[in-house]
Order: C-alpha cells, then sequence, then structure tokens
C-alpha cells in the first residue's frame, strides 16, 4: 500500500477495522430492531459491513451503502466469506436513489456526526424519507457530546490507537489532536499514523460533527419524523443526563408519509 493512503482512514477497510477494532455489544440492540420492524433493511454509511452483514446473517434481506469504496471492497470481501448475501452499494447518505422502499434505516455509529452541517443534514434526511415505506422506522445511534472532551489544547497529543498492520509492517501507532469550533459544532481532529520503517509520520483529518440531544431532536421534528422513543443505551434504559449514548426510533409524520 502507498503510503499517502493511510492518510484518510476510510480508504482502506482493513485499517480502518484495525483502527476503531468495534466491539459486537450494538449487535443485539440492532437484531432486535430488525426483528421489530422487519426487512428490508437500509444501512447508512455501512463501512465495512459489521453490522450490515450480522443482520444479513440473522436472515434479513439487506443494502449497505457508502460513499468509500475502499470500505465497501473489505464489506465486499467478509460477507462473501461470511457466505451471506447483501445488496452493497457506492452511494453518498446525502444523495442516493435506490428505487426501493425499506421497511428500516439505520444510521448507526455515529455516522450520523459526518453530516456537518444544515445542508448536509436535510438532503440525508430528505432520502431518508424518501425510501422509508410508509410504516417503517429510522434508527439512528450517536454519542452525546461531552463538554469535557471538547476543550483542550490544540497544540497537544492524545493516543488514538494502535494495531498490527495488515500489511505486515509491524505495529502502527496512532495519535492525534484536534480543536472544537463553538460556531459550527464540529471537532476537527487530526491523525499522525507512525509506521514501521516510514520516516516521517502520515497526517490524516477527521471532522464529526456534535449534536446535542435536543437538537437533534428538534431537528428530526422539523424535517418530517416523529421521534417514537428515545433510549440511553443499547439495553434501552430510558434517555437521561446520565446517558452516554442517544439511540433514536422515528417514523414519518403524516404529512411526509
Amino acid at each position: 500500500m502507498k503510503q499517502e493512503k493511510i492518510a484518510d482512514i476510510y480508504l482502506d477497510g482493513r485499517h480502518y477495522d484495525q483502527l476503531f477494532s468495534n466491539g459486537s455489544e450494538d449487535l443485539p440492540f440492532w437484531i432486535n430492531q430488525a426483528k421489530q420492524y422487519g426487512d428490508p433493511i437500509l444501512e447508512l454509511a455501512c463501512g465495512t459491513g459489521r453490522i450490515t452483514i450480522t443482520l444479513a446473517q440473522a436472515g434479513f434481506s439487506m443494502t449497505g451503502i457508502d460513499n468509500a469504496e475502499g470500505m465497501l471492497r473489505e464489506a465486499r470481501r467478509k460477507s462473501a466469506e461470511a457466505g451471506v448475501e447483501v445488496d452493497w452499494v457506492i452511494a453518498d447518505m446525502r444523495g442516493f436513489d435506490l428505487s426501493k422502499a425499506f421497511s428500516l434505516i439505520i444510521l448507526p455509529a455515529n455516522t450520523l456526526c459526518h453530516l456537518l452541517d444544515l445542508s448536509d443534514f436535510e438532503a440525508c434526511m430528505a432520502n431518508v424519507r424518501k425510501h422509508l415505506a410508509p410504516n417503517g422506522r429510522f434508527v439512528i445511534e450517536v454519542f452525546v457530546p461531552k463538554m469535557e472532551l471538547l476543550i483542550n489544547k490544540p497544540d497537544e497529543r492524545y493516543p488514538f490507537s494502535e494495531y498490527d498492520d495488515p500489511d505486515g509492517r509491524g505495529r502502527i501507532v496512532v495519535t492525534e489532536s484536534y480543536i472544537y469550533e463553538s460556531d459550527t459544532q464540529i471537532k476537527r481532529l487530526k491523525t499522525y499514523h507512525s509506521i514501521p520503517g516510514e520516516g516521517a509520520e502520515i497526517e490524516g483529518e477527521l471532522n464529526m460533527r456534535m449534536y446535542f440531544p435536543q437538537e437533534l431532536d428538534a431537528l428530526l421534528k422539523y424535517n418530517g419524523f416523529v421521534l417514537e422513543c428515545k433510549c440511553g443505551s443499547y439495553n434501552r434504559t430510558d434517555f437521561d443526563t446520565m446517558s452516554e449514548k442517544q439511540l433514536l426510533v422515528c417514523r414519518l409524520a403524516e404529512s411526509s408519509s
């Protein structure tokens, strides 16, 4: 792999899976949602297919879209290895047309944060409304922003991740620095990859919009959705002041259906 390709964490799904090493504690929640609302199911910004493939293995008809070919390449490999069929589509969640309605559309794992401004959010919601069946549900998972994690010194480095290089070059160490813009609510993160045998560190960027609880509820309401329930954990506990996650189950408002 060429040196410059590691700068964007979404260019190579193998590195992405190692970089984040997502666990499986959320999978029972998504399986439960699939059982409750049925298929077909669409996952937005599906990445390398961790959730999509799990639901396909559980017997659900799955479609996954992502705008990074490097992520879908790994998703296709993993689904073939698992022996399941998934409709993988290269598409941006802000603009896609699958000519199909879904009983369940999911936006898990904080991917909502990639919608950096109001126009991004509205474009994505318009596409969800267009693809959601009249009695379907739209489920979002995103963290609750913690103010203490948004206040920092931009010139300081923090540990981000450490993993074995999939190309066998040794242990890759990743650190980060970041700055939070209170006017845009965007956390602009810069990553630094230290790779054995390479000279200089390789830099990358990751920008994430913070969505605060009351703000998100209002944005969904004014984009044509009714919030049926909001949980604070995968165990579906009530959302409250101690919740670290926002798990929102939405349906189309009557005027949008």
